[in-house]
């Protein structure tokens, strides 16, 4: 089942968009929904963040994709979990999301400064100011 997406003014929940306001009409009277605040991110600041990483792959064919590129800036920046594989013993290192629902603005902007920092030294040029 897809979120509903309300928003809360005057004291009561209103929904976002036409989608939501027709689940809701769809629900009986009386039906129990959990509630969960959600913060807001800013997309234009997610989307330049992926914006860079797919330039920066295609400028310099040094990650096959930015999903790959991804991935290395998330443990070269610390954002990941290390366990012990109950298999193997060997050390195993899972990576955290940066989804909107994982990662406040606050929180990506951190992870943001520390990749593009991190990129900038892997490349030689701030691929944010720099066109690639």
């Amino acid at each position: 089942m897809t979120k509903i997406q309300a928003e809360l003014r005057g004291g009561q929940f209103l929904p976002v968009t036409e989608y939501d306001a027709q689940r809701i009409e769809d629900m009986k009277d009386g039906q129990l929904v959990n509630l969960s605040v959600a913060s807001k991110r800013s997309n234009p600041h997610h989307n330049l963040y992926w914006s860079a990483l797919r330039n920066v792959c295609k400028a310099t064919g040094k990650w096959p994709t930015e999903a790959h590129l991804h991935h290395e800036l998330k443990l070269a920046c610390g954002y990941y979990k290390t366990t012990i594989s109950p298999l193997t013993g060997g050390i195993v290192r899972s990576t955290d999301s940066i989804s909107f629902e994982k990662m406040d603005q606050a929180e990506f902007m951190q992870y943001f400064e520390a990749a593009m920092e991190k990129l900038s030294e892997a490349i030689g040029y701030d691929p944010i100011t720099q066109n690639t």
